[in-house]
Parts: structure tokens; sequence; C-alpha cells
């Protein structure tokens, strides 16, 4: 199983912007509302074998919180309508520039 370490949440702007925690795995790192998933894109990206699986790990824990195939969470997010799960989509960046 590859560790995916949550190393703490990030409190940006006020609590409105809580949820957003900062991961470790390896040599990589990044933030993210939803770390496991994002972690399994990234280590997907990099070339990690799909059927390997991932855990999401809290400090001095040695069980993981969660945990999935790296193809399953890589194409795997969350509908923030739900809270449930759906099927993954790159972001566009045309939709940023309507804004």
């Amino acid at each position: 199983m590859i560790r995916i370490d949550l190393v703490e949440e990030i409190d940006r702007a006020g609590d409105h912007r809580r949820g957003i925690w900062h991961w470790r795995c390896e040599a990589l790192s990044g933030f993210s509302r939803q770390p496991l998933l994002d972690a399994c894109r990234e280590l997907q990206r990099i070339g990690a074998n799909p059927a390997e699986r991932a855990g999401l790990f809290r400090e001095g824990k040695n069980v993981p919180d969660l945990w999935c195939r790296i193809d399953v969470g890589a194409r795997t997010t969350v509908d923030e309508a739900g809270p449930w799960f759906a099927k993954f989509k790159p972001f566009d960046p045309q939709l940023r520039n309507r804004a």
C-alpha cells in the first residue's frame, strides 16, 4: 500500500476556507479538499501501478482512515451537491475566464 500522509489542514482566509488539506506521498505533495483522490491522480500521472492500493493516513497512525486502488481513486471525485462520488472530469480552464 502506498502511504499518503495528511500533513495539516489549511485555513487560508478564515473559517469559510476550511477543509483544504496538505498531503504528502513520497516525492509528491499537494493541497486538496479530497487528498486521497487527488493523490491517486498524481500517482497515476507518474506511472504508479493502477492496481496498487493507496491509503490516507493521519500522523502517528499505522492503519489508513481511507484506502482505494489508484485507478479507482484517479477516476473518482466528490460531488459537492451530494455528498457522494462521481466520475472525475478535468477542470476546463475556459470556465475560469467566463467568471
